[in-house]
C-alpha cells in the first residue's frame, strides 16, 4: 500500500522566483527524506486557480513523517515562511488503491485530479476507466481514498492522471465517455470538482 500528500500553498505575485526556487529545494529535500516521487505546478481551473501544488508519493506514513519533520527544519521552509509571501493552506494525504500507466514523469505536461464521494471506492470500474484513460493519451495515474486531511471522511476519494498536452485530456474524456465507461462510473461515484495542474519542469 501506497500514500499520496497533495500541499497547496498560496504565493504573492512578487514572489514567484523565490517560490519556484523553494519548490525545487522542497523537492529535493523530499527525494532525499524518503518521498519516492514528487509533482509540483500551478492549478489552472477551479476556485484556487494560481495557486501552486505539491504531490508527493510515499511507500508508508513513516516516510510521510521523514519527510515532513526534514520540510519543516529546512532553512528554505524557515525562509518562506518568514516572507509572508508563501503560505501553505492546506493538505491531505490518501491512501492509493490503484495505480496505473507508465508513470513516465518526463511525457507529462498536465494532472488531472477528480475529487469525488461514494461509500464503496469502485476500484474495478475505476480499474475500467483508467484503462481507457491510458489507451487514449493518458500516461499514468493512481486513485484512493482521503485518510487525514479535511476530506477524511471514508467516502471521498481522489482520482489523478497525468497527460502531455491539453489535448490528450481531451481524447482520453471523450473515448471515456464514447465507451459508456464514464456513464457507469458515474452511477457509483458523484463527482464534486475536476482540476487541472499544469506541471513545472
Amino acid at each position: 500500500m501506497s500514500y499520496g500528500a497533495i500541499t497547496r500553498a498560496t504565493v504573492a505575485h512578487d514572489y514567484h522566483d523565490q517560490a519556484m526556487d523553494a519548490l525545487k529545494q522542497f523537492k529535493e529535500i523530499s527525494l532525499a527524506n524518503g518521498s519516492q516521487g514528487v509533482r509540483q505546478g500551478r492549478i489552472m481551473t477551479g476556485s484556487n486557480i494560481g495557486r501552486m501544488a505539491m504531490i508527493q508519493q510515499f511507500d508508508d506514513m513513516a516516510q510521510i513523517d521523514t519527510t515532513l519533520e526534514a520540510l519543516n527544519g529546512s532553512a528554505i521552509a524557515k525562509q518562506t515562511r518568514e516572507s509572508g509571501k508563501f503560505k501553505l493552506y492546506g493538505r491531505g494525504i490518501v491512501k492509493n488503491l490503484l495505480n496505473f500507466g507508465s508513470h513516465g514523469a518526463a511525457e507529462s505536461k498536465y494532472i488531472v485530479l477528480t475529487i469525488g464521494t461514494a461509500d464503496d471506492p469502485a476500484v474495478d470500474t475505476i480499474s475500467k476507466f483508467a484503462d481507457v484513460l491510458t489507451s487514449n493519451g493518458a500516461v499514468s495515474g493512481r486513485y484512493g481514498t482521503f485518510v487525514l486531511g479535511d476530506r477524511a471522511d471514508g467516502k471521498t476519494h481522489l482520482f489523478g492522471s497525468s497527460y502531455p498536452t491539453l489535448g490528450a485530456v481531451q481524447s482520453a474524456y471523450d473515448a471515456a465517455a464514447d465507451s459508456g465507461i464514464a456513464a457507469e462510473l458515474y452511477k457509483l461515484v458523484s463527482v464534486e470538482k475536476r482540476q487541472v495542474i499544469r506541471l513545472f519542469n
